[in-house]
């Protein structure tokens, strides 16, 4: 693959967005995203952005989207993802629950120590607006990984037969002296891009446009320690001599894109913002009424005649405002307001909470709706609401946070900064992440409540035929118990071990044996002394035995 073919690839990635998308995007980062405003509108640095908008809803809306997302999703300072085996009998396994605890909290230390918190919140603002984004992950010296996020504007992407996406590229600019620094003089030469040099000694600083191309690499060698023979090969290409300057690859692919949603025949995604839009035009239009409505009852307009018998009109307190007093006609006056602030008020907040529940603001937010409720109650509400997110938050976990903490595993393994496999391992050594933030388990609730209800509902039968009851000796409570506790993502690492469970029960039942042995004691001792004992010569057993006798 040379040059040429990969910038005609690049050009005819970029040609499915130019129009359409492009004019998408710009008007939903004009209402919401201002700070990258400048899709197809040209900038520069510093340079005053005048307002598109008269209204600031959308901006709060992506923000409370952005940050009730993370903190749902991500919350600080909490192991959120956790490495596990698949199987709950593993996990019972004390060194395997052991093996896999260290691993998420070595993982969850690298994550605090990067820069994935300010990079992921940009990242979800992308979302929110344009309904796709993308965050590039790579190792770091220091860091171990760094993140970076990419507004949509600066990638192109496309997908494989699966609807996955696979290949990303993107455009990106240099100085001269950034071009050396990243690539090296050799092969900024072997580039043919050797008038770099020449104008950089002339004190010019001049900036050169480059292409990088990264796809699935089709003659990949599985383990090879060359970056050329990796499963994911990357290309960096000069648009100005159209030579390839660097070759490499990857065993991950460090772009991780995703979708909030995606509509038929379409690559990028559709985001809230993009759905709100007629609302949110609409607003504008009802606040624009409000304030000139509010305005004209806070300064009603004046009524003068057209013979200039009015002179000195101001608004301004304590002024003199002169007429003509030979003219009784020509008296100025106040028109009476016509319009109605509360209606366009009311109009107004309508709009505004429309806008806001397309963002899901209502389910991050919940003191605001559920007011005089148990804290069981709300907690059940909320979970409940969130379950309006699942689709979303599925999406995002397969196609954006899932890659990550593989990613992340792999640079880990890489490094040897993970703890010794433990021997049970050795057969199976697969693992999944588990996610236990609020939306990822209020998608999971549901998986336990199957059996619970269940019980429930035999427990209820149980009320009109007692033979209900039954049919709950089918239930292995300890399993049970262990499906329960390894879907809610609870550490399987706190759970004692089967055997010592048993061995518990045993001396418990043992305890209560002897317990009850030692209470029966002197009700037995009483009974062998009223046996042995002397007969009461006045009792029937004595009138019987006299009976016998005669």
């Amino acid at each position: 693959m040379d040059g040429n073919s990969l910038i005609k690839k690049y050009e005819s990635m970029d040609s499915t967005v130019r129009g359409n998308w492009m004019n998408l995007w710009q008007e939903c980062a004009d209402w919401c995203y201002p700070t990258n405003d400048n899709i197809n509108r040209i900038r520069v640095g510093g340079q005053e952005k005048p307002p598109q908008r008269m209204i600031d809803t959308c901006i709060e809306a992506n923000y409370s989207f952005a940050s009730g997302f993370f903190s749902h999703m991500f919350p600080p300072n909490t192991v959120w993802a956790k490495f596990r085996h698949p199987s709950p009998m593993m996990m019972a396994n004390k060194n395997v629950a052991n093996y896999f605890e260290e691993v998420s909290r070595i993982a969850h230390k690298i994550i605090i120590e990067s820069n994935f918190a300010q990079e992921e919140f940009q990242s979800l603002l992308s979302l929110g607006c344009f309904g796709t984004n993308c965050i590039m992950m790579e190792e770091d010296d220091r860091n171990v990984v760094r993140f970076r996020n990419y507004i949509v504007d600066d990638i192109r992407i496309a997908e494989n037969y699966l609807h996955d996406v696979d290949t990303i590229a993107r455009e990106y600019t240099l100085t001269g002296r950034q071009v050396i620094q990243k690539f090296g003089e050799e092969a900024v030469k072997q580039a043919k891009l050797d008038k770099i040099f020449k104008e950089m000694e002339m004190g010019k600083d001049n900036k050169y446009k480059f292409i990088q191309y990264i796809a699935p690499r089709e003659d990949f060698k599985y383990g090879s320690l060359k970056a050329t023979e990796k499963p994911f090969a990357s290309y960096h290409v000069s648009k100005d001599s159209k030579e390839i300057i660097k070759e490499s690859g990857f065993d991950y692919n460090p772009f991780k894109v995703s979708r909030f949603m995606v509509g038929n025949e379409e690559i990028y995604g559709r985001s809230p913002m993009s759905m709100v839009l007629g609302t949110a035009r609409r607003t504008n239009v009802v606040y624009r009424s409000l304030m000139i409505s509010s305005e004209q009852q806070a300064n009603p307009q004046w009524l003068i005649p057209d013979d200039d018998s009015v002179t000195g009109m101001s608004n301004r307190a304590g002024s003199f405002i002169k007429w003509r007093a030979t003219n009784p006609n020509g008296k100025p006056e106040r028109l009476a307001p016509n319009g109605n602030p509360a209606l366009a008020k009311e109009m107004y907040d309508m709009h505004e909470d429309q806008i806001k529940r397309q963002f899901f603001n209502h389910l991050f937010r919940p003191l605001d709706q559920y007011r005089n409720m148990t804290a069981t109650e709300v907690n059940e509400r909320m979970t409940t609401d969130l379950m309006t997110l699942t689709p979303f938050v599925a999406r995002y976990i397969e196609e954006h946070v899932t890659p990550v903490m593989n990613h992340l595993f792999y640079i880990l393994q890489k490094r040897k900064l993970l703890p010794p496999v433990p021997q049970e391992l050795s057969q199976s050594a697969e693992y999944e992440v588990d996610y236990v933030g609020r939306l990822s388990l209020a998608t999971k609730s549901f998986e336990t409540m199957g059996a619970v209800n269940t019980m429930r509902v035999f427990g209820e039968l149980a009320q009109m035929n007692p033979q209900a009851l039954q049919s709950l000796e089918n239930v292995d409570y300890d399993k049970l118990f262990q499906e329960i506790w390894f879907a809610n993502s609870s550490s399987m690492n706190a759970l004692k071990d089967p055997a010592e469970v048993e061995e518990e029960r045993e001396a418990k039942a043992e305890a209560a044996e002897q317990q009850q042995m030692m209470e029966a004691m002197p009700a037995m001792a009483d009974a062998a002394q009223k046996v042995s004992g002397a007969v009461d010569p006045n009792s029937i057993l004595a009138q019987e035995g006299l009976s016998g006798g005669e």
